[in-house]
C-alpha cells in the first residue's frame, strides 16, 4: 500500500485515494470556503496520494444540490488553483484530481426539473445533451487552467451520466437510449471531448457504478462493457462504485464493491482500477490490493483521520470511522461527528 503507483503519465506515491467526497463547504456561487482550504490542506498533509475532489458542477443547471462546489465560470477557478496550490505545496507529494460532474434529475437548479424538490423530470433534447458533452470539456479547460493533476468523470451513484447508462432510468427511444451502446453514448462521447482538449498525457479517471441496485437496470456485464470501451479508447483508470452511496450501509466492514471492480479488472488488462466502498481494516486493503486492485479509495475514514496513512504506517491496524454518518449535513462543512 505504501508502494508508488501510476495513472497513465501521474506518478503517485502511495496506493491510497481519497475518494471524491461531497464536502458541503461552497457559497451559492460555487465558489469555496475557507473552511473548505483548511479541509483540503489537513487531507494533503496527510500524505494521500491522490486527492480527488468532491463533485464539481460543470453547468450551472447540473448543481446537485446546496453548497457544491463549481467550476461552471472563471470566478470558481481562480479560487480552484489555490487549492490546488494549496495541495502541491504541503510538501507531501499529494496530487490532486478534480471530478466533474451533472446531477441531471437531482439537479437543484431552477433552469431543470429535479426530482428532489417534486417536480417531473422531461426528457433532454439533442442540444441539452450536446450542451453536456461540451460542459464536460470545457470544465475540463479550465481545470487543466487551475493546474489538476488530472479529472475525474462521475458517471456513478445515479447522477446524469449514470442515468444514462442505466435502462431503469434511461427509457429514450432514440440514438441515447435501448441498447448498451447508446446508453453508453453520453459517457463515451464526454470522454472523447475532454480527450481532444487535453491529449494523451493528461490522465482522464471514470468513476462508475460496477452494477446498479437493483442490477437490471444497469448489471454488472454491463458495467463490465462499459469499461472495456473506455479501457480500449485510453481511460487512464476506473474507481468502481455501486449505484446505493455507502452512507446507507451501516456494516463496520464491507466492501461492498469489490467482487464489481475484480471481475471489471479482468476484461481490462493493464487499465488501473481502483475500488471504493466500507475500507476499514489495513489488513483487507492490502489483500485486495495485492489480489488485483491499483489503488484502494476511501471517503469516510479520511474525514474522521486525515492522517490515517501515517497511522497505519506506525502499526494501526483498523480506521476510527463507525460509519455512523453523521460526517454528513448539509447545514455545515462534511467533517467527524461521531461523538456528537
Amino acid at each position: 500500500m505504501f508502494t508508488e503507483g501510476k495513472i497513465g503519465n501521474l506518478k503517485v506515491k502511495n496506493r491510497f485515494i481519497r475518494s471524491a467526497t461531497a464536502e458541503f463547504g461552497a457559497n451559492a456561487n460555487g465558489t469555496i470556503t475557507e473552511q473548505y482550504f483548511d479541509l483540503y490542506r489537513q487531507l494533503a498533509l496527510g500524505e494521500i496520494g491522490l486527492i480527488i475532489q468532491g463533485h464539481l458542477y460543470i453547468i450551472d443547471e447540473g448543481k446537485a444540490h446546496e453548497k457544491m462546489a463549481g467550476i461552471s465560470n472563471q470566478i470558481q477557478v481562480e479560487q480552484l488553483k489555490r487549492l490546488v496550490e494549496v495541495v502541491h505545496n504541503s510538501d507531501s507529494e499529494s496530487k490532486i484530481i478534480a471530478q466533474l460532474n451533472h446531477g441531471g434529475v437531482f439537479s437543484t437548479s431552477k433552469k431543470v426539473p429535479s426530482i428532489r424538490e417534486g417536480r417531473e423530470s422531461v426528457e433532454m433534447t439533442e442540444d441539452d445533451i450536446e450542451g453536456i458533452i461540451i460542459g464536460f470539456k470545457v470544465a475540463t479547460k479550465r481545470a487543466k487552467e487551475a493546474g489538476y493533476d488530472g479529472v475525474q468523470i462521475h458517471a456513478a451513484h445515479g447522477y446524469l451520466l449514470s442515468q444514462f447508462l442505466s435502462k431503469r432510468t434511461n427509457t429514450r427511444t432514440d440514438d441515447w437510449g435501448g441498447s448498451l451502446e447508446n446508453r453508453a453514448a453520453v459517457l463515451l462521447n464526454s470522454y472523447h471531448s475532454i480527450r481532444e482538449v487535453v491529449g494523451s498525457s493528461f490522465p482522464i479517471l471514470v468513476k462508475m457504478n460496477g452494477a446498479d441496485d437493483p442490477t437490471d437496470g444497469f448489471p454488472l456485464e454491463e458495467g463490465v462493457k462499459v469499461s472495456q470501451w473506455l479501457s480500449d479508447e485510453g481511460i487512464d483508470a476506473i474507481e468502481v462504485s455501486g449505484s446505493k452511496s455507502t452512507r446507507t450501509l451501516k456494516e463496520k466492514e464491507n466492501t461492498y464493491f469489490v467482487p464489481f471492480a475484480q471481475e471489471i479488472k479482468k476484461h481490462i488488462g493493464d487499465t488501473v482500477v481502483s475500488v471504493v466502498g466500507g475500507f476499514r481494516f489495513f489488513s483487507t486493503m492490502q489483500k485486495i490490493r495485492d489480489e488485483f486492485a491499483d489503488f484502494i479509495s476511501l471517503s469516510r475514514p479520511f474525514i474522521r483521520e486525515p492522517d490515517l496513512i501515517q497511522k497505519f504506517k506506525n502499526g494501526k491496524k483498523v480506521a476510527d470511522c463507525i460509519t455512523c454518518n453523521k460526517c454528513f449535513k448539509v447545514e455545515d462543512i462534511v467533517k467527524c461527528r461521531a461523538e456528537e
